[in-house]
């Protein structure tokens, strides 16, 4: 943790629905005042539940809910100061956009002249002047999303939960509402939650990520920190384009050497810094670790040696399935352009330290 203060605690906090649904298991989580942390996870693994339980608009079946060290477990929505933007924005289309983030301050009885000016404040912050009479059903989805944002900006809350509001964008308008999105929080210093099902989405934007799958979470880091060192087999497969090649792998004590027969590959142990030594392994190595290199070379790394399936061009890489000596199909991203075609031999090295050893039992890291 750093020095920051923790604006929100969930202390073993599970949701049972009533079907007997276990949504989320004994979850502990910090948040940072400041923070953009994002739920990431596929669908079903019980982000946006907890999303809804800070909010409160779901209550733990068990567990505790903690705002600046105060039990809010049981706390209505109201009293919380989490605002919430939504993927359909939830928006009054018939409204003005005006009218729409000055919603919330007319409900709360602020002076007439007080909305009028934090409207127009937010507005321009947002670029929202030119809007300001249209109808909120008039306008694309990028404008309905910062008025959504806007308004709940507006209720001056302690947090900003989202979830998943950049679904209904097209790729391009995507990649530029994270870059907005982004530099909101630094603008209004609010601290967000984050739900999403897309890793790019999460690496981009979070400060922290939590990964989760059923119910529970499986690594909770900063996004290099998650990408480099998964805790986890799902980390590993679920963090990363293209995903990690898992190998099967047998360690050798006597000779401290562990081989991946499918990949035709052995490689000294020594460098691995093995928690504990197992028979039987798994050894995950990222795309972009795997090099074209030459068949032998006196760079000392170990190879791959195998023939090309298949090359997928993309703009900056190439991605190269490569069947290998030993039988397994294995996936390597290379800069672009990389003149190659089906059939043709290749050699791939790597350098050991990047390689990730896990339990296959446990499915958790031991490197």
């Amino acid at each position: 943790m750093s020095e920051h203060e923790v604006l929100i605690r969930l202390e073993r906090v599970s949701k049972v629905f009533d079907d007997g649904t276990v949504a989320v298991k004994e979850l502990d989580l910090d948040i940072e005042e400041g923070a953009f942390v994002c739920l990431l996870g596929p669908s079903g693994c019980g982000k946006t539940t907890t999303l809804r339980m800070i909010a409160g608009l779901e209550h733990p079946t068990t567990g505790e809910i903690y705002l600046r060290g105060e039990r809010i477990t049981h706390w209505p929505p109201q009293r919380r100061k989490a605002g919430m933007v939504f993927q359909s924005y939830a928006l009054f289309e018939h409204m003005t956009v005006h009218d729409n983030l000055a919603f919330g301050l007319k409900a709360r009885r602020v002076p007439r002249r007080q909305v009028r000016e934090r409207v127009r404040s937010m507005a321009r912050q947002l670029e929202l002047d030119d809007v300001l009479r249209v109808r909120a059903s008039r306008v694309d989805l990028s404008t309905m999303q910062r008025v959504a944002v806007g308004r709940t900006l507006l209720a001056e809350p302690d947090v900003l939960l989202l979830d998943e509001p950049l679904n209904n964008f097209q790729a391009g308008l995507r990649e530029q509402m994270r870059v907005q999105l982004k530099s909101w929080q630094y603008q209004f210093g609010r601290t967000m939650v984050y739900v999403t099902h897309d890793q790019e989405e999460a690496m981009t934007l979070g400060d922290r990520i939590v990964v989760m799958r059923d119910g529970q979470v499986e690594q909770i880091g900063e996004p290099a920190e998650v990408y480099r060192y998964p805790t986890t087999l799902f980390v590993a497969g679920f963090i990363g384009l293209p995903p990690m090649n898992f190998l099967p792998a047998r360690f050798d004590a006597s000779a401290g050497r562990l081989t991946m027969a499918g990949a035709g590959v052995e490689v000294d142990a020594s460098s691995l810094r093995l928690d504990r030594a197992l028979e039987e392994m798994v050894v995950g190595v990222r795309p972009g670790h795997l090099s074209p290199a030459e068949e032998e070379g006196a760079d000392g790394r170990p190879r791959i040696r195998g023939r090309v399936e298949l090359v997928r061009p993309t703009a900056a890489k190439t991605i190269l399935d490569v069947k290998a000596e030993g039988g397994q199909t294995v996936r390597a991203l290379v800069p672009s352009p990389f003149s190659t075609a089906p059939g043709d031999p290749i050699t791939l090295a790597f350098e050991p330290r990047h390689l990730v050893v896990f339990d296959p039992s446990t499915k958790r890291r031991i490197s």
